[in-house]
C-alpha cells in the first residue's frame, strides 16, 4: 500500500523555527509580537512567476479588525503545533485578550486549530466549542464556516483522511460569508487555502485527477496572492504529486524544481524532506529505486533534524514502500520496525495502518507466513472498526498477491475470494448510495412540480370564489368564465400528464444507467445477475461462463497512472467485445475482472471464443494517454455447463465460482493463458460441492480434466 499519498493528507509543520522560538518566549501579559514566519501578504508577482521567484509581502492582507502582529504570530504558533502541539498549546493558552470580538475569535480559532492536531480529542472538541461562540460574536454565518472547518481537520487527525462533502461546505460557507463582507479576494484565506489542499486530496483518492488538479491550483493562487512563499512551495508539490500519477513527469519534475528553489530561501528541513519524498516517487516510477532510496534516507535525516516525528514516521512508511516495489523485504520490515513504534506514540492511525500492512507483505516474502497471517487478521479488524473498506480491499489484494507470489496457492486463492466478496460489497453500496442521491434528486423535482401544480389549483380556487362573489352583476360573463375556466383545467391536465411521462422516462434511464458500466460502457454486475437468474437458469444454469482478469493490473496504475489504467480497461472491453456473439452479454465483473455469459455456446466453441480473446488483447499493443504504448495481456477461466460427463445441474453462483477457480488457475500457472474445464468426476450435486471446496486438488488427483489454450507469445 503506498505511504506517499500520506504526505499530502497531513500538512507538513509550517513556520520558521526562531520566529517560533520568539513567539513562545513572550511572557503573557506583554503585547504579542509580530512572529518572523514568512509573511502573508499580497505580492506584486502573479501565480505564473517563474522557477525560484520566492513572494515577498508588499501589503499584508489582514482579516478586518485583527492586527498584522496578532495574524503572524497565531499562525506561526500554528504551524509549530502540527509537530510540537503542547508547547504551541501552552504558548496560545498564555497569550492575553486581544480585546475585540474579531481578535478573540481569531486567537480562539487559532487554539482550536492547534488542538484539533494533538491526540486529545477531549480538549479539541472543547476548543471547537469555544472557538464557534468566539466566531458568534462576530457573525452567525463566519461561526457555520469555522466550525465546519475545525471539523474537517480533525477528522483528518483522527482517521488521516476527511470527505470531500466536509471540506466542500467549510469552503462554501467561507466563500458566502467572504462575499457578504465584500472582501472575497484574501478573506479568510489560509482556511481557505487549507481546505482546497484537503480537497485535492480527497479527490486523488478517488481517482479523480482533474478536480485534484484544480482544488490545488486554487490553493495554488490563493498563497501566491497572499505572497506566502512556504504555501507556495507545498502547492506547487501538491501539483508536482499529481501530475507524477499521472505519468507526466516532465510536469511533475519541473513543479518539483519550482518548489525547491522557493525553498532553499526559506530554509525549512521539513518542506526539504516533502520534496525528497517526491522526488523519490518519481524515481521509483522511473524504477530508479537506489535513487529513491538516497532521497527517503535524506528526507529521514532532515525528518529528524527538524525534531518531527510525525515526519519521520510518514518518511519511513515511505522507505517500506519502496523497499517492497524493488522486492527488498528485508529492507522494508526494518523501516516498518523503526516507524511503527512512532506511529502509535503520535496516534497516526493512517500511517500505522500502513505500516502494519507493509510488514505483512514483507513478512510473506521472507516465510514467516504464520505471523504474516496474525498481523493480516489484526490489520483486517482495524481497518474493519476504521470503516475504510476501500483501504481493507487493497491490503487483501496485497496479502493476497504475497501469497500467490510465495507459492501459497490455496492461502492466495482463499484471499481472493475473500477480497472478492467485500469488494462487491463495497461497489454494491456505492452503487446504493449513487441510487439514492438520484432518486432524491428526482423526488425534489418532482415535489417543485407538485407544489406548482398546487400554486396554479389555488390560483384557479380564488378565482372561482371570486366569480361567486360577481355572479350576480356579471351572470352574462358566466359562461364565458366557465369556458376559460375549463380550457385552464385542461391545460392544467396536459401539463400533468406532460410531468408524468418525463418522471417515467427518467426512472427508465435511471434504471438503464444503473445496469451499465460507466467506464467501458459495458453491462455491469448487477445486469449479469439479473440475466442468471432469469427464468430456468436460476435453478439449473446451462450455457458457457468465462471469467477474464487482466494481467499485472495493479503495476499498470502503479507505473503508468490511474489515467493510463482507465484506458487500458475502455479498450481491453472493447477489444473482448468486438470477438464475441451478439447475444453475448459481455460484463465488467469488477476492478480489472470482465465476464462472458454465452447461452447455448458448446464445448469447442468455448475454447475457440477463449482463444479469441487471448489473441484480441494480447496480439496489439495499447495506446496510453501519454503517447506510449504497452502490451497487455489476460487470464481466462471457462466452462460450458452443465459440466460433462455426468451433467450434474447447478446453480448460477456455483457456476461463476468453477468458472473463477478455472481463472486462478490461469494466474497461478504464468497468466496469458486461457484454462477450460474440460471433465469433472462428479455425479452428484454433494461430489460436485467436494470438487468446489478444493478444486486445486481435485486437479492434482484427476478428478478435474483441464483444458490450457496458450495466449500470443511476447
Amino acid at each position: 500500500m503506498t505511504a506517499h499519498a500520506l504526505v499530502g493528507r497531513a500538512a507538513v509543520a509550517f513556520g520558521v523555527a526562531m520566529a517560533v522560538c520568539v513567539v513562545v518566549a513572550q511572557p503573557a501579559a506583554a503585547s504579542p509580537p509580530a512572529a518572523s514566519a514568512p509573511a502573508a501578504g499580497p505580492s506584486s508577482e502573479s501565480a505564473s512567476a517563474g522557477p525560484g521567484t520566492a513572494a515577498v509581502a508588499v501589503a499584508p492582507p489582514v482579516e478586518s479588525d485583527v492586527p498584522l502582529d496578532l495574524q503572524q504570530q497565531l499562525d506561526a504558533l500554528v504551524r509549530l503545533a502540527e509537530d510540537h502541539h503542547p508547547q504551541a498549546a501552552q504558548a496560545l493558552g498564555t497569550m492575553p485578550d486581544p480585546g475585540t470580538p474579531a481578535g478573540r475569535r481569531a486567537l480562539a480559532l487559532a487554539r482550536a486549530e492547534a488542538d484539533a492536531r494533538g491526540v486529545d480529542a477531549a480538549q479539541a472538541e472543547r476548543s471547537r466549542r469555544l472557538a464557534v461562540e468566539a466566531a458568534r460574536a462576530v457573525r452567525a454565518e463566519l461561526a457555520a464556516a469555522d466550525e465546519l472547518y475545525l471539523q474537517a481537520l480533525r477528522l483528518q487527525r483522527e482517521r488521516g483522511y476527511v470527505t470531500n462533502n466536509s471540506a466542500a461546505a467549510a469552503v462554501a460557507a467561507y466563500e458566502a460569508w467572504c462575499k457578504s463582507e465584500g472582501v472575497y479576494a484574501l478573506c479568510a484565506w489560509r482556511p481557505r487555502w487549507r481546505l482546497q489542499q484537503l480537497l485535492a486530496d480527497v479527490a486523488e483518492e478517488q481517482h479523480a485527477p482533474a478536480q485534484a488538479r484544480a482544488h490545488a491550483q486554487a490553493a495554488l493562487e490563493l498563497a501566491v496572492a497572499a505572497g506566502d512563499p512556504w504555501r507556495r512551495a507545498y502547492s506547487e508539490s501538491a501539483l508536482a504529486e499529481l501530475a507524477g500519477a499521472e505519468g507526466d513527469r516532465a510536469g511533475a519534475a519541473a513543479r518539483l524544481a519550482r518548489a525547491r528553489a522557493l525553498t532553499e530561501r526559506l530554509d525549512d528541513p521539513r518542506m526539504a524532506a516533502r520534496l525528497l519524498q517526491m522526488e523519490a516517487e518519481l524515481a521509483l516510477k522511473a524504477g530508479e529505486y537506489d535513487r529513491a532510496h538516497q532521497a527517503l534516507l535524506q528526507a529521514l535525516q532532515a525528518g529528524r533534524r527538524s525534531g518531527s516525528t510525525r515526519l519521520q514516521v510518514l518518511v519511513l512508511a515511505n522507505l517500506s514502500d519502496a523497499a517492497l516495489r524493488a522486492g527488498r523485504p528485508r529492507d522494508a520490515l526494518q523501516a516498518v520496525t523503526q516507524g511503527l513504534p512512532l506511529a502509535r506514540e503520535r496516534q497516526m492511525r493512517s500511517a500505522e495502518r500502513t505500516l502494519m500492512n507493509n510488514a505483512v507483505v514483507a513478512r510473506v516474502a521472507l516465510g514467516q507466513g504464520d505471523v504474516a497471517r496474525r498481523e493480516f487478521d489484526l490489520l483486517q479488524a482495524a481497518w474493519s472498526a476504521d470503516g475504510d473498506t476501500g483501504a481493507q480491499v487493497t491490503s487483501m489484494r496485497e496479502y493476497g498477491d504475497a501469497l500467490a507470489a510465495a507459492g501459497d496457492v490455496r492461502g492466495a486463492v482463499e484471499i481472493h475470494h475473500r477480497e472478492r466478496e467485500l469488494a462487491r460489497k463495497l461497489a454494491e453500496a456505492n452503487r446504493q448510495a449513487a441510487l439514492a442521491e438520484l432518486r432524491m434528486r428526482y423526488d425534489r423535482d418532482a415535489q417543485e412540480r407538485k407544489a406548482l401544480l398546487l400554486e396554479r389549483d389555488n390560483a384557479l380556487k380564488t378565482a372561482q370564489l371570486d366569480n361567486q362573489g360577481l355572479w350576480q352583476t356579471l351572470w352574462a360573463l358566466g359562461a364565458g368564465v366557465l369556458v376559460l375556466t375549463i380550457a385552464l383545467m385542461l391545460v392544467l391536465l396536459r401539463r400533468v400528464r406532460e410531468t408524468n411521462r418525463a418522471l417515467e422516462h427518467s426512472r427508465a434511464r435511471l434504471r438503464v444507467q444503473s445496469e451499465r458500466d460507466a467506464l467501458t460502457g459495458l453491462a455491469n454486475r448487477r445486469h449479469v445477475q439479473a440475466a442468471l437468474h432469469a427464468g430456468s437458469l436460476a435453478q439449473d444454469f446451462r450455457g458457457a461462463l468465462m471469467m477474464i482478469d487482466i494481467d499485472h493490473f495493479k503495476h499498470i496504475n502503479d507505473d503508468y497512472g490511474h489515467a493510463s489504467g482507465d484506458a487500458v480497461l475502455v479498450e481491453v472491453a472493447r477489444r473482448i467485445a468486438s470477438v464475441t456473439r451478439g447475444d453475448d452479454i459481455v460484463a465488467r465483473w469488477g476492478g480489472e475482472e470482465f465476464l462472458i455469459l454465452a447461452p447455448g455456446l458448446a464445448g469447442g466453441d468455448a475454447d475457440a471464443l477463449a482463444q479469441r480473446v487471448l489473441t484480441a488483447v494480447g496480439g496489439a499493443t495499447v495506446g496510453l494517454p501519454d503517447g506510449r504504448s504497452m502490451r497487455v495481456t489476460v487470464s481466462i477461466g471457462h466452462g460450458v455447463f452443465p459440466l460433462p460427463p455426468y451433467r450434474v445441474s447447478v446453480a448460477p453462483e456455483q457456476a461463476v465460482n468453477l468458472a473463477d477457480m478455472a481463472l486462478y488457475t490461469a494466474k497461478s500457472q504464468g497468466r496469458n493463458r486461457a484454462v477450460g474445464i474440460a471433465q469433472v468426476q462428479a455425479d452428484s450435486p454433494a461430489a460436485l460441492r467436494a470438487v468446489e471446496a478444493d478444486f486445486e486438488r481435485a486437479w492434482v488427483d484427476g478428478q478435474v480434466q483441464l483444458r490450457v489454450d496458450a495466449g500470443p507469445p511476447g
